[in-house]
């Protein structure tokens, strides 16, 4: 059997089933030639991702319920293939509750959460806590948007701790600030670490798989945002071993997606 890299650089799709716990749809302010699933979906196929789990770009504005049912309709179009991200936008606590139910119930994994300081809401927002709450009840995965900040930290912190039985899921790990990632993760039963970032120093995937373990490591591209394929080669060409490189790309994953009640 080849491996992961020689399959990669003979233009080959995984052998894996691999999972992407980071993706977007919908417009941006950036040319995308085709914003379908299908057409998502197709470039996954290419490359052997099997799942693929998405937040609209609405995720960050008040519109956030037409992005969530434009989500439905991708999950509805590709089974499977798209998993959806409930995005909340903390203006109310009991719209958040009635919407995080809703979509629940509809068949979405779990949230993705901004924390919006310029408009006043961190990450320990009461209006966030009926996300908090009902993802602790479910087992389900809370996707964060994170920076290496020291006060984000200790705000996930003090969340994981509050809800031990949710996945929190640290976007952009290793953005800056490293060692801060390094010790959450290891701290923290419940926290992984995502590793979609543009201009990642080199070595990063095989320092944090070193220092916070392997099973602490969870694959996302940001696609739209950033390629797949570009994404995938930080893992593949890692200096990890073949196993950590599975483990990264699809075990840690649907680890957690076997949780949700």
């Amino acid at each position: 059997m080849s491996t992961l890299l020689e399959r990669a650089r003979a233009g080959r799709p995984m052998e894996i089933d691999v999972i992407d716990m980071h993706g977007h749809l919908g417009r941006y302010a950036f040319a995308i030639s085709d914003l379908s699933p299908q057409r998502l979906v197709e470039s996954m196929d290419a490359l052997g991702v099997r799942a693929i789990a998405c937040s609209h770009m609405r995720c960050m504005s008040l519109d956030v319920e037409y992005g969530n049912a434009e989500i439905l309709k991708a999950m509805q179009a590709c089974p499977g293939r798209i998993l959806g991200y409930i995005s909340v936008y903390p203006f109310d606590a009991r719209r958040v509750r009635r919407s995080v139910r809703r979509w629940v119930a509809e068949g979405f994994i779990g949230a993705k959460l901004h924390n919006l300081h310029a408009e006043g809401f961190p990450y320990t927002d009461p209006a966030y806590e009926p996300a908090y709450e009902i993802a602790d009840e479910r087992g389900l995965v809370l996707l964060f948007h994170t920076d290496g900040d020291e006060k984000m930290f200790s705000e996930i912190r003090s969340l994981s701790q509050r809800y031990p039985q949710a996945s929190f899921l640290l976007a952009h790990a290793g953005a800056r600030n490293e060692d801060g990632y390094v010790r959450i993760a290891r701290d923290c039963p419940n926290v992984y670490l995502e590793l979609c970032y543009s201009t990642a120093q080199r070595g990063l995937v095989a320092r944090l798989v070193e220092a916070a373990g392997a099973e602490k490591v969870i694959w996302g591209s940001d696609a739209y945002f950033h390629s797949q394929a570009v994404q995938l080669g930080k893992v593949i060409g890692a200096d990890i071993t073949e196993e950590e490189k599975v483990q990264i790309l699809s075990v840690n994953a649907r680890r957690l997606l076997e949780r949700i009640e």
